[in-house]
Parts: C-alpha cells; structure tokens; sequence
C-alpha cells in the first residue's frame, strides 16, 4: 500500500516538475512583433542621375513611395506643378484622360500597377541616356529612352513598353532633384502613356 502511495506521489510530482519546466511551451506567450514593413531603397536625390536610379528602384522593389519621392509634389517646398505630358500619337487614343492628370493620378495608377504584378513576376524599368543631363539656370532636363517590363495579370495589354521622353528637374528646398515635367515620346511601340491609361 506504501508503495501505491508513493508511487502516486512521485508521478505527482513529475507532473508539477514538467507543468514548471515547460511553462514556455504550454503557457501564454507575449504576442510576437508585427514583421517590419520592407526598408525604402529610395536614396535622397542630391544628383539627377539619383532620381533615375530612385525610379527603376521604385518598380525593382515595388515601392510606390519611391516613385511618388521622384515627382514635384506642391504642396511641399515651394515647388512647381507637376505635369505629365502623353505622347502625341497615343493620347488620341485616350481622349481627356490626361487632361488632368497629376501627382495624385501617377499614385493611384502606380499603385494599380503593383496590384496587378504578383510578387514573383517580373516588374523591371531601364532608363538609358539619349543624352547628357542639360543644366538650364536651376532646372535640368535629361533626354531618355525607356524599356518596362510588366508581368501582370490582366487581360488584353501588352507586358512590354519602350519610348523616349524628356524629364525636366528642379530642386526643391532640401537640394533633392524632382521631376516637374514629364513630356512622353511614342517610338511606333506600347509607350508610358499607353501604361497610364490601360492600368
């Protein structure tokens, strides 16, 4: 009888050994950080050539703040309007679309790009010089063409973009460059513009 007793005793108190032991295990845990949102790689622009490379970051990295960080924002530093300027030959085709088009349109359709490029998919832009940043008093203006990649999910537009365009710079209070006017070129392919009105 002893024995049964002792016994029952020593699994007893296994149990509040093991309850103790594993206290971390089995017990209530402190609630886990939220993951930390992806760092920005957006670089402040103290050079226009830093302002191309913050753009083909923005789609590399999927970050439309980098993007938005690119463009003249008003209401901010004194700066002028933004304007982004279709290429001639396609804006016939989107009459009025960009009629009043500006930094909150570029967002939201930046934004409507992300959404539609699932997270393995390939979302690239290359800029290429057409010629040397030109310095005109405290503007610039950079002479380019341009390559996107969109890997998207909709249906009916293309996946590829290629044209030239013509970004004029000015620099804003903190001496960051940002592009205030944007003028698109149409090269007989899909151009920006066409990206623009289709997403």
């Amino acid at each position: 009888m002893k024995i049964a007793h002792i016994h029952i005793l020593s699994l007893l108190l296994a149990a509040v050994f093991l309850t103790y032991s594993c206290e971390d295990i089995l017990g209530v845990r402190d609630p886990q950080p939220p993951d930390r949102p992806t760092e920005s790689h957006w670089v402040p622009p103290t050079s226009p050539e830093l302002v191309i490379a913050n753009m083909e970051s923005a789609f590399a990295y999927r970050e439309y703040e980098t993007y938005i960080k690119c463009l003249s924002d008003t209401g901010q530093y004194n700066l002028p309007l933004y304007r982004f300027i279709p290429s001639v030959v396609t804006s016939i085709r989107y009459p009025g679309k960009f009629d009043t088009w500006g930094l909150n349109e570029e967002q939201v359709w930046f934004q409507s790009v992300l959404a539609s490029c699932p997270g393995d998919s390939l979302l690239r832009l290359k800029i290429t010089d057409d010629e040397p940043f030109v310095e005109l008093l405290d503007t610039v203006e950079y002479q380019f063409s341009y390559t996107i990649n969109l890997h998207h999910i909709r249906q009916g537009p293309p996946v590829l973009y290629e044209g030239k365009g013509i970004f004029r710079m000015v620099r804003d209070a903190r001496n960051y460059w940002v592009i205030y006017r944007w003028d698109d070129i149409s090269t007989d392919h899909a151009d920006w513009t066409d990206l623009k009105a289709l997403f």
